[in-house]
Parts: structure tokens; C-alpha cells; sequence
């Protein structure tokens, strides 16, 4: 791979949300059940399902620099894409890698099989429109069901065959966990395709809403005891989906590093997307020690847990100082950045702090971590960014 420009910039970690023209294309009994984006109090948005408003205008004042984050001025909630061009030349951004908003949960346990496979079909039809006049700027990830896996595999080559640069799967699905066998027609594809596989946190079983964190899941006794918090629960219970959400992402790990998968499709890649890595070291040391200590891994397999991710995986980092402080043992060719766009959580439009500490950091080796591996992953085209650098910076001015 070379590098043509060492200011390049390709988010592996940005979003756009689900539309009217999303949930238009759903079947007429469906579509209520697709969360959308509506205006709420305070220049904030709620999200209507089923009818039903749930009112997260009301949990925050908004900061100035809230009211730019979650859509919230934006109507066409990320699919004016002149309006998405002029946001990333704010950071000098020349690419992205595009995942859904509250669709992340389209894989949750509280979604029907029939839900699951038909959003999906919508979405990745959606996305594909949306983004094709700028396919060479945006990849958006095709959203994988996983209940049924003949659907499974249907969806997966009706995306590969349009063109889609990688798929996006649950990070957790405990009633069908990827360590069956099932899904080696699956990872046989990707890998004949050379098409990464994405595990978004956020998704699956530890969803939006919070599987293991939510009162809404506990018995009514103990519910009982929780109905008087008001606002301090919905507090509670989101500070709780946050960090279990993002802890999901070491799941595909361990299920696929431990059950013989990577042994048995070396070509297979993946990434684990919006967690940052700061836990990638404990995750690789712990996972080699059940193997080593407590026999937890297959006895046959030939190389440690660490070294089938080293040699396959990925993580996206964002603002990770942690994660900075231990590349020694990381390494850093496993990692791509991203700025989350637009989301509370990510570093989006302030991100250059957090650049400018990974270039100080990893040296040289910065250019592969903020464009080249995803490139590599991802096919985007380096000579065309470099060319049209300058046309996304001077969308500023």
C-alpha cells in the first residue's frame, strides 16, 4: 500500500438515520415498528415506535455544541449529502464508512424474525441509493439478518453482488452465536469476496435500550422498586447501556477466536466498530490465558486467541489514550479511526485533539490508523481522495 497524502482522513465509524423514505419502504404492518427521528422540546429529537413517543428531548439542556450532534439540525438526518460534505470538511475528512442510527438494534431480542430480515432488505436498499452518486466518498455497510441463516446468506451475496465494501452484523446473538458451524457459508463468502465483516457495538442482544441494564427486564417485585427514580433511572439506566453496549464488541471476538472460525477461514477479517480499543490488551492477554491456564479454547487449535486477531481483526479508535499507551503490545496495524459522526459520544466536529495524539503517538505508522487500513479494508481509492482533498477542504470557506 502507499500513501499519497498524508492528510487524508477516512472515518470507519460515521452514521446516517433512518427516514420516512426508510419506513415508506416497509411493509404497511411493519412500519410502526421502525423507531424514527421527531422533533422533541428544547431544539432536541425524541424517537416515536409503535406509535409511541419516547421522550429524550426532556433527560438534557443542550450545549450549542449538542444542538450540531444527533441530527438535531439536520432534517434530512444525514442523507443531504452536500450538507454531510461541508460537516466533514469542517475536520478535513475525505471519506466515510456509513452505519445506521437506531436501525443498530435492528438484531435485539425484542425485534420479530420477520422485522429483522425485512428492515434490513429496506435499509441496505435505502443506504445503497442514498450514497450511490458518492460511492467513492461513502461505503455504507450492508445490514446482515442473522435468524435464518438461508436469508442470511441470500442478503449477504444480493449485497455483495451490488457492491457493498462490507457487512454489518449483531455483536451478540445468544440464541444463534457465530461459533456454530452454520455460518461457514457466510465467512467462506466474505472471505472469496475480500469483504470485511463490521460487528457495530450497539447491537444485537446489548442493544439500544439497554438488554441488561434496563428496569423495563426485571420482575415486576423488583420493578416495583425501581417506578419513583423518574429521571435519575432513564440516567441511570443510559449511563449503564453506554458502557455495557460498547463492552459487547469483545463478543465476536471470543466467538470466533475460540471456537476454530479464523483457524478454518484465515482470509476472513472483521472489525470491531465505535468501542475504542483502550481494552484490546487485557482482551488478548486474558483470552490467551484461558487458553493456556484453563483450557477454556479448543486443545487443537494452533496459534493463541491474540494471534488469530492479530492476524485478522480490527478496532476502530476515536479518543483512546489508553489504547495509545498500550500499542506496544497491540501493535497499531489493527486499528482504523473514526470520529462517530455525527453522535453525542464521538469527537465530531472537535476531533483534532485526539488526531493530533495519534500522530504523536504512532509516528509514521499514524497514516495507516487515520486512511490506509481502511482503505486496504474497505476499497477506498487513495488516488481519488488525494485528488479531491482539496475540494472537500475548501467546502469551509
Amino acid at each position: 500500500m502507499s500513501i499519497v497524502n498524508r492528510d487524508l482522513l477516512i472515518s470507519a465509524d460515521s452514521h446516517v438515520a433512518e427516514n420516512e423514505d426508510l419506513r415508506a419502504r416497509l411493509p404497511e404492518h411493519l412500519r410502526e415498528r421502525m423507531s424514527l427521528l421527531v422533533p422533541g422540546t428544547g431544539g432536541d429529537l425524541d424517537d416515536e415506535t409503535n406509535g409511541k413517543i419516547r421522550n429524550r428531548s426532556s433527560w438534557k439542556k443542550l450545549s450549542e455544541r449538542d444542538r450540531e450532534l444527533e441530527f438535531r439540525a439536520d432534517p434530512s438526518l444525514g442523507t443531504d449529502l452536500d450538507r454531510r460534505m461541508r460537516d466533514m470538511a469542517r475536520e478535513g475528512v475525505d471519506a466515510q464508512v456509513i452505519f445506521p442510527n437506531i436501525g443498530l438494534n435492528f438484531g435485539g431480542s425484542h425485534q420479530t424474525r420477520e422485522y429483522s430480515k425485512t428492515f434490513a432488505r429496506a435499509y441496505n436498499d435505502y443506504v445503497r441509493e442514498t450514497f450511490a452518486p458518492a460511492s467513492k466518498r461513502f461505503k455504507p455497510a450492508a445490514m446482515i439478518p442473522t435468524d435464518d441463516i438461508e436469508e442470511t446468506l441470500a442478503e449477504a451475496r444480493k449485497c455483495i453482488d451490488e457492491g457493498f465494501a462490507t457487512m454489518f452484523l449483531p455483536c451478540v446473538v445468544p440464541w444463534q452465536p457465530y461459533r456454530l458451524k452454520i455460518y461457514d457459508p457466510l465467512w467462506s463468502m466474505a472471505e472469496e469476496a475480500s469483504i470485511p465483516l463490521t460487528f457495530h457495538v450497539f447491537s444485537g442482544n446489548l442493544a439500544l435500550g439497554g438488554e441488561f441494564a434496563d428496569p423495563g427486564h426485571m420482575s415486576e417485585e423488583r420493578l416495583a422498586l425501581t417506578v419513583n427514580q423518574g429521571k435519575e433511572r432513564v440516567k441511570h439506566t443510559e449511563q449503564l447501556d453506554t458502557v455495557i453496549g460498547m463492552a459487547a464488541g469483545m463478543a465476536p471476538i471470543l466467538e470466533l477466536t475460540s471456537s476454530g472460525v479464523l483457524e478454518r477461514h484465515p482470509n476472513l477479517r472483521f472489525v470491531i466498530t465505535e468501542s475504542d480499543c483502550g481494552w484490546l490488551g487485557w482482551v488478548l492477554q486474558a483470552m490467551d490465558q484461558m487458553q493456556r491456564r484453563r483450557h477454556l479454547y479448543r486443545s487443537d487449535l494452533p496459534l493463541r486467541a491474540s494471534e488469530y486477531f492479530l492476524r485478522q481483526g480490527f478496532v476502530t479508535i476515536t479518543d483512546d489514550p489508553v489504547a495509545l499507551n498500550n500499542v506496544d503490545f497491540t501493535g497499531s496495524d489493527c486499528m482504523l479511526w473514526g470520529n462517530d459522526y455525527p453522535h453525542d459520544e464521538g469527537t465530531w466536529p472537535e476531533s483534532q485533539a485526539s488526531i493530533n495524539a495519534i500522530r504523536e503517538c504512532l509516528g509514521d505508522a499514524a497514516d495507516k490508523v487515520l486512511h490506509g487500513n481502511a482503505a486496504d479494508l474497505y476499497g477506498f481509492d487513495l488516488d481519488y481522495l488525494a485528488a479531491t482533498h482539496e475540494e472537500i477542504t475548501s467546502l469551509t470557506s
